[in-house]
């Protein structure tokens, strides 16, 4: 008894270790200011997808379109209704109420799309993306797709089967990381999500239906869940930035306020841009030379903006890229 006691201490110890060794970067990367993501509405990639109508005669189209309609009323600002929409709409809550990001809505996104005349499809490009992400001020945009999304029992769809049977609902979500100073993809991440025990099928879906009575609707939150995790691990490796607003006399204005966690007496050096270089051959971005202009401190944090007092240096303006110290 004595062994047996002392095995299964030493088990929950292990778990305890490999539980904190995944929590850790997380709680320890996101100290200091919030990093500010956007994240675009995502496509819909997964087999036997269709934008049709609902009364298809097809059982599966009928399913994903009912399906759909769920995701969007539990998610009415999602836009579109469509799976993307509302899986995007799902990311970008989850990311807001961890607490560790600073979240630029879609409706924000979308009205810098519009002043610039880009389409949902330009924004799949790494290019285009950082560039709208620059225009409002955001570290990294996330493109993706939902890539599976469907029900089986043994590998067979769930729209081939009896009803009554025990199905497992599986969704995977791809996206990738847009660093909006390089514009250059950063990282790509896939996440699964899988639910067998509980919950309605995707068949089963009635009017009043809410998207956690679904087995589905669990496996995407499942997969929502991870990408946040990812994502708390991958923005730390993407170097923080902030802009100058304005300058006036030694009180520097950054763009960033509340929301972006920043405290006063936080240090910050700030670099003056200098020419755009371009490939010659590709005519992509290959970023700016940066020179040092100096040093400020935070010393009034506001709704959107901070006010930061120079320590050193001089010469700083409008669009002046500001970095933690």
């Amino acid at each position: 008894m004595r062994t047996g006691t002392g095995i299964l201490i030493v088990f929950m110890t292990l778990i305890c270790i490999a539980w904190a060794g995944i929590a850790a970067p997380v709680e320890a990367g996101m100290k200091g200011p919030k990093y500010r993501v956007a994240v675009v509405e995502f496509r819909d990639e997964f087999s036997g997808v269709s934008t049709t109508a609902s009364g298809t005669g097809s059982a599966w189209t009928d399913a994903v379109n009912a399906y759909s309609n769920v995701v969007n009323r539990s998610y009415p600002g999602a836009g579109a209704k469509t799976i993307g929409a509302g899986a995007s709409k799902m990311l970008e809550t989850e990311l807001a109420k961890s607490g560790m990001f600073d979240v630029f809505t879609r409706a924000e996104m979308k009205h810098v799309l519009k002043e610039q005349a880009l389409g949902q499809k330009g924004m799949v490009t790494a290019q285009s993306a950082a560039k709208t992400g620059k225009l409002i001020g955001v570290n990294v945009v996330v493109v993706g797709a939902v890539t599976e999304f469907g029900e089986s029992v043994g590998g067979v769809s769930v729209w081939g089967l009896a009803g009554g049977k025990k199905s497992t609902a599986r969704v995977v979500i791809d996206v990738q990381l847009i660093d909006t100073t390089s514009g250059k993809i950063h990282k790509a991440l896939s996440a699964e999500g899988r639910e067998g025990h509980a919950g309605v099928s995707i068949f089963g879906i009635g009017g009043g239906m809410s998207l956690d009575d679904t087995k589905i609707g669990k496996a995407m939150r499942r997969a929502i869940d991870k990408l946040v995790k990812e994502l708390a691990v991958e923005m730390t490796k993407i170097p923080w930035t902030a802009k100058v607003v304005k300058v006036k006399g030694s009180t520097v204005y950054m763009n960033v306020g509340v929301n972006s966690n920043i405290q006063p007496g936080t240090k910050f050096l700030v670099y003056s841009a200098g020419e755009e270089l371009i490939d010659p051959d590709t005519g992509e971005s290959l970023g700016t030379e940066e020179t040092l202009a100096g040093e400020v401190m935070a010393t009034q944090v506001l709704k959107k903006i901070t006010k930061a007092t120079v320590v050193s240096g001089t010469g700083f303006s409008r669009g002046d890229v500001i970095r933690l110290k």
